[in-house]
């Protein structure tokens, strides 16, 4: 399995190349939850197609949101997910709270 959890920047963009794809072994599973751009999606896509990668978990695409017509839509061995996990009622409530603070700041000041 190969899980990708980068920041993009000029140094990891298009990190993931056809040639490292190539280099996995055969019936890798790959989750990508950082940033679409890392990874060379058209050849990703050519190796999800021949079986190279056995699957992928994405939810992070080059064109967010993801078109309804688009390849990866249309591949049964890709699990795609909207890039919201951190929409939580938990995360939402951090959020507020985070703000609150931050005007109550600026107000003393």
């Amino acid at each position: 399995m190969v899980s990708i959890h980068l920041l993009l920047n000029d140094e990891t963009r298009g990190l993931i190349t056809r040639d490292k794809i190539a280099k996995m072994k055969k019936g890798v599973v790959l989750i990508n939850t950082a940033r679409g751009a890392i990874v060379d999606e058209q050849a990703m896509i050519d190796a999800l197609n021949s079986g190279h990668i056995r699957h992928a978990g994405l939810d992070v695409y080059n064109i967010e949101p993801l078109p309804k017509d688009h390849p990866l839509t249309k591949i049964p061995n890709v699990t795609l997910s909207a890039h919201s996990a951190f929409r939580t009622p938990e995360a939402s409530e951090n959020l507020i709270h985070a703000a609150w603070e931050h005007c109550r700041r600026i107000v003393k000041e």
